[in-house]
């Protein structure tokens, strides 16, 4: 169980010390000119240096480099910060570099995210009208193409061009962003919120303040007149703040970070659930803002009037032999026996490890059953802050619930059981003060004649009643959980059984 890492390494990629590759398409929301029509911003050389803070306490630092090349410019990123999951300390490492033309048109990406549990990268290249990228562990990367219709552009153009436009406060604009995790263009909101004196590194600046919203995220950045951070706050209590050099930068950085994620991220529940991973049912009324985000998904899980009520399925019986999907449906539900992203369910080794664990068993059901079984029993239960990858997954045989959820995922797809990942919160009570909640989580949900869900890190085929599914895919898709952060809460209106 774990706030989902991948959320978090992402929320911290984008909201503060990442470079991401924007895709600009313009769409305009008020009558002021088109954002391809706002003003160039200044192109200037830069080497920024940054503390990052939560709550106040500086957890690690970040240093930014804008250089001019031959034919165009170069952008560096580092980081190093320290966060706390589960009462242990995740330090974490991120590189990400980009070469680009004159006109700031990306021709080469490279980023790099190192913590105690995995290293996760992933790089690209513009060739002609695509974009080729490589993501995974070095030396066993897997292989992209994403078609481009117009140059990709990197943000740092983006920001000086809003600051230097000196729009009315409350002028919005929206352009699309390429993901580096779904590889797909997702929409970025940016409002210019106005003018506003704050502290600096040498006393106060006079910024134009501005936020951002991403796939759920929200940031808020204040910038000096020639577009330069002096100040960005992201979701989760997280703040850049520009430093004067290097060794103000590394200075005083804590070895202790002052929240627990896991636990600041958790969904209130006003009383405890005895016995969560028998309940075999349960209802619960929503509040908050989120509430509307919680999917009706029957037979297994229904929304109406407020109420969620979760009812663990039938346990599948075994089976005639062999269970290929049947009716209107079939062919969506066999596309689930495909590879994905971090789902590589076609690997060799994914193969032949799924192939070893089923045997000769041709009975889904059991083959299934087996299947959770050797995951629960095999992968060690591990906090790990990174990008899990099935197939790296099945090297380390270790993580929290993402890498369960994936590996479980990739293996029933490698027999033919049609399977995907899932993700939202499960009932839990994590600390030694009582601290009841759902936390979030991920696990899978395998096609057994109907959807039939699998908890891999509980070995529950099917899940009990206390997980509350959010969201249907892998962890690309994860991103979409931080809408949910602080905006849901359960009451309890009956007995899990």
């Amino acid at each position: 169980m774990k706030h989902l890492l991948t959320v978090l390494a992402v929320v911290v990629w984008i909201g503060m010390v990442a470079v991401l590759v924007h895709r600009q398409v313009p769409q305009h929301t008020t009558p002021l000119a088109a954002l391809g029509e706002l003003p160039e911003g200044a192109k200037t050389e830069q080497d920024e240096w940054f503390g990052v803070f939560q709550s106040d306490r500086k957890i690690g630092y970040a240093h930014r480099v804008v250089a001019r090349t031959k034919t165009g410019w170069a952008f560096q990123e580092d980081s190093a910060f320290t966060l706390a999951m589960l009462g242990t300390l995740q330090n974490l490492q991120t590189t990400m570099s980009a070469e680009t033309d004159a006109e700031y048109g990306l021709e080469s990406f490279r980023f790099g995210l190192i913590s105690p549990a995995a290293s996760f990268a992933a790089s690209g290249r513009v060739e002609r009208d695509r974009l080729a990228v490589k993501y995974g562990a070095s030396g066993n990367e897997n292989s992209l193409e994403i078609p481009l219709k117009e140059p990709i552009h990197l943000p740092s153009t983006l920001r000086p061009r809003l600051v230097r436009a000196d729009a009315p406060p409350g002028t919005q604009y929206t352009a699309a962003v390429l993901s580096p995790l779904s590889m797909k263009n997702e929409p970025i909101t940016l409002v210019l919120e106005g003018r506003e004196t704050i502290p600096g590194p040498d006393g106060p600046v006079a910024t134009v303040r501005i936020s951002e919203k991403h796939q759920g995220i929200a940031t808020s950045a204040w910038l000096a007149d020639d577009g330069t951070v002096i100040r960005e706050q992201g979701t989760l209590g997280f703040v850049l703040e520009r430093a004067r050099s290097r060794e103000d930068a590394l200075a005083g950085i804590s070895s202790a970070a002052p929240i627990d994620l896991v636990m600041k991220t958790r969904i209130p529940v006003d009383a405890p659930i005895a016995s969560p991973r028998d309940a075999a049912s349960l209802t619960l009324r929503m509040k908050g803002g989120a509430s509307t985000r919680v999917p009706d998904d029957p037979p297994r899980q229904r929304v109406a009037s407020g109420l969620l009520h979760v009812v663990r399925e039938t346990a599948p019986q075994v089976a005639a032999r062999g269970m290929p999907p049947r009716g209107a449906d079939a062919p969506a539900i066999a596309a689930y026996t495909d590879p994905s992203l971090f789902v590589e369910s076609d690997d060799p080794a994914i193969v032949t490890l799924a192939r070893s664990i089923v045997g000769d068993e041709q009975d889904p059901v059991v083959a299934a059953r087996t299947l959770v079984a050797w995951v629960y029993d095999n992968v060690a239960k591990e906090p790990a802050l990174t990008v899990p990858s099935a197939r790296e997954v099945a090297k380390a045989r270790r993580g929290d619930c993402n890498e369960h959820a994936v590996l479980l995922t990739a293996l029933a797809r490698a027999v033919g059981i049609p399977s995907r990942v899932v993700a939202g919160a499960v009932y839990g009570d994590l600390g030694d003060s009582g601290e009841n909640g759902f936390y979030y989580h991920a696990w899978s949900e395998l096609w057994l004649g109907s959807w039939v869900s699998a908890d891999a890190v509980f070995g529950q085929m099917p899940a009990d009643a206390t997980h509350v599914k959010l969201l249907e895919g892998g962890p690309e898709r994860h991103m979409a959980l931080a809408e949910v952060i602080g905006q849901l809460e359960f009451e309890r209106t009956g007995d899990g059984s």
